[in-house]
């Protein structure tokens, strides 16, 4: 016998202003509450009892249905604390609701699905699993978790929301599973608890079969009001199989209003609605319960949620308006604008796109509401695999620095944060405003001035400090997030941040609480120091002359070397048998030239350094997308190479991250030119004998335009290659692919608009075709995605 347990205590803070008053499963879609939706799709499948479990605004839910819904009995369990998804399903479980042999079925009541249940029960039956969980492809993977398994349909394991670069399929948990009364017996009592971060990896690690259903049928995820207007779209277009049913595209649950307007199918229009004259309704647009559409009004791609009243001339373009929220005379909002339960927009105001009303708020007549009310602008994701970037003074202003160190001190808590900024005074004015931001919420700021980007992930290293914001000037800027050991911030605070710019809610100090600025320019010298240091008895009798399209790190690196003794080369460096080392990426890569060894790459450089440290006894941590070569040196001396990702979703590269924070060398070109220096000189070898100890490699990047979903990209590319004599590597961002000619790496940017393609062969001949020959074949899928769409 199967049991449903309803997940039903999200709080929907996405969904703000609409969830202020009322918990998710309660927002209406089309007329009704979306939990009806799911209750109508458990009665259909044969379940007749289910429990429901609460925490936000419980009596919400538990006064609107009783007793139950159709044919199907509810209980109601009320959460004191937080006890997580699979702690809250154990709650009610242990309260005598389900049987010693019951399959128990668990839904999220904040989906809208008709997804075939019985089938992902007999699937569960089938593989005798202590657990099933039903996934099903999404367009944007970066918003759910990703659930990875083999050909046989077991789970091997997971992704939770991660950038483009970690969504390697596009297979996204609904969270809707099937559990064995095994499997709930892993779930501690009275315990916060989670399916996806505990549960799932618990019973994989005991070597329980978790296995998955592939579902091919309609699931939303009412995850924000993007989703919240669209599905409601999809319910009028018939995309999912609901009770509501359009004649002729109209859907009116009470007889037609009466009066002379237009109707532009399909929409949906409740119980006791006015339309006054020459309005016009449609297409794709929602009138619940009680709405009032003036006089020459205009309703598109809206949602009027009950009682909500748009004023004669009136405009909503893709808008949403809450319970009782009012739209005056001549008022316009346009796509993604939200106005909150009992708000009013005055008469010829206007509210801009995105923008969120709270509820109960005013918009004064003829106003431009370009912010949300509550506080601040809303802001998109613009973090890119550089950072926060934009054109200076244009996308990348001190207002928005601002609130961007706002968002980051609510989050820090009090914590140290770091900043710092390049040495142009666009990025000194940049990082003042962020730096006030942060102060206003009270936090505490050091401030290390005007720096190189490796000397500030030096500072923040040495300090010991989570959080640190270094900002690049110039004419396109850059916010840099970093976390401890300078390394670049994890998935989850980036979200975090994001979630804090869009919707404005940060801390706010009061005028005594604002702290002093701690000014640490002083510590540049202790970087200064620490180069020295990595040359203990200098480097007299070689001669060097430093390169670069960065003047500090060039002018800081070619006063360390004449500390040292290294004689300057200024053109006498290459006769006299001197180096020629090349600085770029603001200091953070390192290219050199003699006249034995010829030019070597920034790749070949790295490591070089690399096989310095296994040689020293030392496992060596770099980013995921370096050389595999060092992989091969590591080996030979009985070492382990530890990769790091570029923006974690979870703490799968924890360990490689810290090996990385004592190893700043690998993201630090004057650290690496100032060992490759002391090495040659301490073992008394040319260039070219150092390099004959490593093999002959050459490394190439491209980056190319994606124009599809990055996540079913990769998928498709693993797919292929499992197919064939190649292979396909998940390595936890992006996909290495092994061919017999060489190692190609493939990663999205974080935005998802363009993949990387890091070729690794025999020689640079060799790594420009592999990177030709996978464009083409990257081509051939997009076209075959297409035709599959179609």
């Amino acid at each position: 016998m199967m049991k449903a347990v309803i997940m039903a205590g999200g709080e929907g803070k996405r969904l703000r202003p609409l969830t202020c008053d009322l918990p998710k499963p309660m927002a209406r879609l089309c007329g009704r509450p979306v939990m009806e939706y799911l209750l109508d799709l458990l009665e259909e499948h044969g379940v007749t009892e289910a429990a429901v479990t609460l925490r936000y605004l419980p009596s919400a839910i538990s006064e609107h249905f009783g007793e139950g819904h159709g044919r199907v009995k509810l209980s109601f369990y009320e959460e004191d604390r937080p006890l997580g998804t699979a702690g809250s399903v154990k709650n009610a479980a242990s309260s005598g609701f389900m049987g010693e042999e019951d399959t128990l079925l668990i839904v999220s009541g904040d989906a809208l699905t008709d997804i075939d249940l019985t089938a992902a029960a007999r699937r569960h039956e089938e593989k005798r699993a202590a657990a099933t969980i039903v996934v099903t492809r999404v367009d944007d993977p970066r918003e759910y978790g990703l659930v990875a398994f083999d050909g046989n349909g077991m789970v091997t394991g997971f992704v939770e929301k991660p950038g483009w670069a970690q969504a390697v399929t596009d297979l996204a948990n609904t969270g809707i599973y099937l559990l064995s009364p095994e499997a709930l017996r892993y779930i501690p009592d009275g315990e916060e608890f989670d399916f996806a971060n505990d549960l799932f990896p618990l019973l994989l690690k005991e070597g329980l079969p978790v296995c998955v259903y592939v579902a091919d049928r309609y699931w939303c995820d009412i995850g924000d009001l993007n989703s919240y207007v669209a599905c409601q779209r999809d319910i009028l277009e018939g995309r999912v199989r609901t009770v509501v049913r359009a004649e002729g595209g109209v859907c009116c649950e009470d007889g037609m209003p009466e009066g002379a307007y237009e109707l532009i199918p399909p929409v949906y229009i409740g119980r006791n609605v006015h339309i006054g004259a020459a309005a016009t309704v449609g297409p794709f647009a929602v009138l619940d319960d009680g709405c009032h559409v003036g006089n020459s009004a205009r309703v598109k791609g809206s949602v009027m949620l009950p009682c909500a009243y748009a004023g004669d001339r009136s405009s909503l373009s893709g808008a949403l308006l809450c319970r009782g929220a009012s739209v005056r005379r001549g008022a316009s909002l346009y796509e993604g604008a939200a106005v909150g339960f009992d708000s009013v927009v005055g008469e010829n105001a206007t509210v801009r796109p995105g923008v969120k009303i709270w509820p109960e708020k005013e918009i004064a007549a003829g106003a431009v509401a370009a912010d949300n009310l509550r506080s601040g602008r809303r802001n998109p994701s613009l973090f890119d695999d550089a950072g926060l970037t934009g054109e200076t003074g244009v996308e990348l202003t001190p207002e928005l620095c601002a609130r961007f160190g706002a968002a980051v001190g609510s989050l820090s808590r009090g914590e140290r944060i770091a900043v710092g900024c390049s040495h142009d005074r666009a990025a000194s004015a940049l990082r003042m405003a962020l730096t006030s931001g942060v102060l206003s919420t009270g936090g505490q700021v050091w401030d290390f001035g005007s720096c190189i980007e490796p000397q500030f992930d030096y500072f923040v290293n040495f300090g010991h400090i989570h959080t640190g914001v270094y900002v690049s000037g110039g004419p396109k800027a850059c916010l840099r997030l970093v976390t401890a050991g300078g390394l670049p911030a994890e998935r989850a605070a980036e979200r975090a941040v994001e979630a804090s710019l869009s919707g404005g809610d940060f801390a706010r100090a009061s005028w005594d609480c604002v702290r002093e600025v701690t000014d640490m320019s002083g510590m540049s010298q202790l970087y200064r120091q620490e180069l020295v240091s990595l040359a203990p008895h200098g480097l007299g009798g070689l001669c060097c002359e430093v390169r670069g399209s960065d003047y500090e790190s060039v002018k800081l690196l070619s006063t360390v070397l004449e500390t040292l003794g290294c004689q300057p080369g200024e053109g006498r460096a290459l006769s006299a048998g001197g180096m020629r080392l090349h600085l770029g990426a603001g200091g953070r890569r390192l290219s050199v030239f003699d006249e034995q060894a010829g030019y070597i790459w920034p790749d070949r450089v790295l490591a070089l350094n690399c096989l310095f440290e296994l040689m020293d006894g030392h496992d060596v941590a770099l980013p995921c997308d370096a050389p595999v070569c060092v992989d091969q040196l590591a080996a030979q001396y009985g070492r382990r190479v530890y990769r790091y990702l570029n923006c974690p979703a979870d703490t799968a590269d924890e360990r490689a991250r810290r090996l990385a924070a004592n190893q700043l060398w690998v993201r630090d070109g004057l650290m690496m030119a100032v060992r490759l220096l002391n090495r040659l000189k301490r073992e008394r070898r040319t260039l070219s004998e150092m390099l004959d100890r490593m093999p002959a490699f050459a490394v190439t990047s491209k980056t190319v335009c994606c124009k599809g979903n990055p996540g079913r990209i990769l998928r498709r590319l693993s797919d292929d290659k499992a197919s064939s004599e190649e292979k396909a590597e998940g390595i936890g961002e992006g996909t290495r692919l092994r061919t017999k000619n060489g190692v190609i790496f493939v990663r999205p940017t974080k935005l998802g608009s363009e993949l990387i393609l890091t070729a690794e062969a025999a020689d640079m001949e060799s790594a420009a075709e592999l990177c030709g020959e996978l464009e083409k074949k990257l081509d051939a899928l997009l076209l075959d995605i297409d035709r599959e769409k179609k």
